[in-house]
């Protein structure tokens, strides 16, 4: 796999996918690249339609990227006082939704660097830093 080659392993099920061999986009592309690795394994896919893009300018674009993807932030709240804790864990919740909050905070969905900075933004209105269980470089699909 070379540097610019996508990290297929961590492609989402279903992922959308782009046939349009024409775009001019097609190489730095997720949707065109994915559907080029033969790596999806749904029998029936859902595809962008070639003929909704056209030219310069795609609405489905997606940049193939490398980013440093955070997982779990228990650790985080090991510093939070105790009158904190509710209040800083209810922002979050708010923001991502009680069951996307847990699976980002048990380290079991990634946090995108765009959702860290989201995180990092919480923590500090209340004075503190946010602490990741781990970091990833990986492909940002989403």
């Amino acid at each position: 796999m070379n540097n610019n080659e996508p990290k297929y392993e961590t492609m989402p099920e279903h992922y959308l996918l782009c046939f349009n061999d024409d775009c001019v986009l097609a190489d730095e592309c997720l949707h065109r690249l994915a559907a080029r690795s033969g790596q999806q394994k749904d029998e029936i896919v859902t595809a962008v339609n070639p003929v909704r893009c056209s030219g310069e300018s795609c609405r489905y674009f997606k940049q193939n990227k490398v980013v440093a993807m955070a997982y779990g932030m228990i650790d985080s709240f090991h510093e939070v006082k105790a009158d904190h804790i509710a209040s800083l864990r209810n922002s979050l919740i708010s923001h991502f939704g009680r069951g996307s909050y847990y699976l980002r905070r048990n380290g079991l969905r990634p946090i995108t660097p765009e959702e860290q900075q989201y995180i990092n933004s919480v923590f500090r209105q209340f004075g503190y830093e946010p602490k990741y269980d781990r970091m990833e470089e990986e492909t940002q699909w989403l």
